[in-house]
């Protein structure tokens, strides 16, 4: 299963520094290379982005899982290379959640940007994932990200000669509802399509994540 995400972080330049904050989301070992980072910011954020992509491909499998980020832990390796991890190239690593290994792959499209797309049980399937990266300027509100990430994935699917309705189901979890991870339709036969979709947005960035074989993740 697939999940991206992307932060951009200019704003947050302060939140490694608050102690509350990291051990509500960071591990006792990822709070130890926390403290070794040249680049606190840009690493207290890259462990995020990991954390809610691995959360985004999880969660297809289990619709009810919530979000706790201190659940999700990424390997020693991975924390080692991201310590140093400031070029665009792609940089990959694991984490961990329970008995499940996420595969990840970083990106640093600029400086202040971090992009994560996290495959589940898919580390040989990297070759069936696109990305698309957009910088989209004045995004004030939620719903002109929501629009802004929407559009940046019909140039992805059209890319890949795909004509999807893309469809966020309504999730019912223990006292309320939420929409659920996004979803493929055909327009014309109404099916859900095999392809998987992830969508996410930070300000005024937006990406999307797909998988275009013609079968799913398991």
């Amino acid at each position: 299963m697939l999940g991206n995400d992307i932060v951009d972080y200019h704003i947050d330049e302060k939140k490694y520094q608050k102690p509350r904050f990291t051990q509500r989301i960071l591990t006792p070992q990822e709070q130890q290379y926390l403290a070794q980072s040249n680049d606190p910011n840009g690493f207290l954020w890259s462990l995020w982005a990991a954390k809610e992509a691995s959360y985004k491909a999880l969660q297809r499998n289990r619709q009810q899982l919530t979000f706790s980020p201190v659940s999700l832990s990424l390997t020693e390796p991975t924390l080692k290379q991201l310590l140093t991890h400031t070029s665009r190239q792609p940089l990959t690593g694991q984490a961990r959640f329970e008995h499940h290994s996420i595969d990840l792959k970083f990106y640093r499209p600029e400086p202040t940007v971090v992009h994560c797309i996290a495959l589940l049980q898919g580390a040989g399937q990297w070759c069936h994932i696109d990305q698309q990266i957009a910088h989209v300027p004045h995004l004030h509100k939620y719903k002109q990200q929501a629009r802004a990430v929407r559009i940046c994935a019909q140039k992805l699917l059209q890319r890949h000669h795909i004509h999807a309705d893309i469809i966020r189901p309504t999730l019912a979890m223990n006292d309320y509802e939420k929409p659920g991870p996004p979803i493929l339709i055909d327009g014309q036969t109404k099916q859900t399509l095999p392809h998987i979709i992830s969508l996410s947005h930070d300000h005024n960035y937006v990406a999307v994540a797909l998988y275009y074989a013609s079968f799913s993740l398991k």
